[in-house]
């Protein structure tokens, strides 16, 4: 028995090998592709773009910025330039970056000879109105130095809606613009209306028309106020307010009395909307948009002036259809075709 038990136990161990060697083992597969190595990153910055600049230096009109700075920021965006608003900017500067562009506005006396010493930057120069066009730098003046057709229009305007041609003007003294405009508000007063003899009393030599007041460069809010009322009193009507001439005082005070009002378009106020027949103004943002492609094409520097326009218009004092004519006599002025001052 034990012998029997034995000879299976020894037949058991022999088969075993067999059977496990019958057996599958599972093997992995290497990957035995070949592997570049790769060279380690280099740092190679990305050139950075030229600049574009709003120059709005100290003492800048802020009116001015806040028109102007979104509209000319997407023009320089829109070139693939940075954009910078700067408050200075000096030769200095160019040695540390590229300036493709640089938009300035009053006051940067030095302008000219900035760019100069920059010849390879674009200058555009926005409400400077004596400065001369360089190689590199345009020009677009904030209009006002054709102050005698202002005041041409002004006049013409005023003639036209005031029963008796009872019209007269505010200007300063020594002050070559404003006195411009006071002329020229005379001839387009004389150019509606002829003599403009009033045909209802009171008549006479205190009532001939147009009238003005040049007021001192120094005059105090009182005197400005007997100047006023010595108008007042010779039934001046319509008044025309020349450029820098206009206060909330004198508006007040014209307002009070019931008196229609032709001024600045940068002088309106809500509040003075039923007295206030037109506004004279410049329109600078129309301008730009015109003038700004050419500027970018140009290969010398290029000049030009906004155009006058007439807004904030009392359709109440001032109708369509005086307007239009209105409209016709500012195009013949503009045009050369109506002198705004007699020889």
């Amino acid at each position: 028995m034990k012998h029997k038990i034995f000879y299976w136990f020894l037949l058991f161990l022999i088969l075993l090998p067999g059977c496990s060697a019958g057996s599958e083992t599972p093997t992995v597969a290497l990957d035995t592709a070949t592997v570049i190595p790769t060279s380690p990153p280099t740092d190679t910055p990305t050139p950075l773009a030229p600049v574009g600049v709003f120059l709005t230096p100290e003492g800048a009109n802020q009116a001015m910025v806040e028109e102007l700075g979104s509209i000319i920021g997407g023009y320089i965006k829109q070139e693939g330039l940075r954009y910078q608003v700067l408050a200075n900017f000096t030769t200095s500067d160019l040695e540390y970056e590229t300036y493709a562009i640089v938009v300035v506005i009053p006051p940067f006396p030095e302008l000219a000879a900035l760019a100069e010493s920059a010849p390879d930057t674009k200058f555009l120069a926005i409400g400077f109105n004596e400065l001369s066009v360089g190689d590199n730098l345009s020009v677009l003046g904030s209009g006002g130095s054709d102050y005698d057709v202002q005041g041409f229009i002004a006049g013409y305007i005023a003639a036209m809606i005031t029963d008796d041609w009872r019209v007269g003007a505010l200007s300063v003294q020594e002050n070559p613009a404003a006195l411009a405009a006071r002329d020229g508000f005379r001839t387009g007063v004389k150019y509606y209306c002829g003599l403009c003899n009033p045909k209802y009393a009171p008549v006479g030599n205190n009532y001939l028309y147009p009238k003005y007041i040049d007021l001192p460069v120094d005059a105090t809010d009182s005197q400005i106020s007997i100047y006023i009322d010595s108008l007042v009193d010779r039934f001046v009507n319509t008044y025309y307010i020349v450029p820098g001439v206009g206060t909330p005082q004198i508006y007040r005070t014209l307002i009070n009395y019931e008196k229609n009002i032709i001024g600045s378009g940068s002088d309106y106020k809500e509040e003075y909307r039923d007295y206030w027949v037109a506004s004279l103004e410049y329109d600078l943002v129309g301008a730009l948009t015109e003038f700004w492609p050419r500027f970018l094409e140009a290969e010398t520097g290029l000049e030009e002036m906004p155009p006058l326009l007439i807004t904030d218009v009392n359709s109440d004092l001032l109708s369509e259809g005086k307007m239009r004519l209105v409209e016709k006599i500012l195009e013949e002025v503009q045009s050369g075709y109506i002198k705004t001052s007699y020889d």
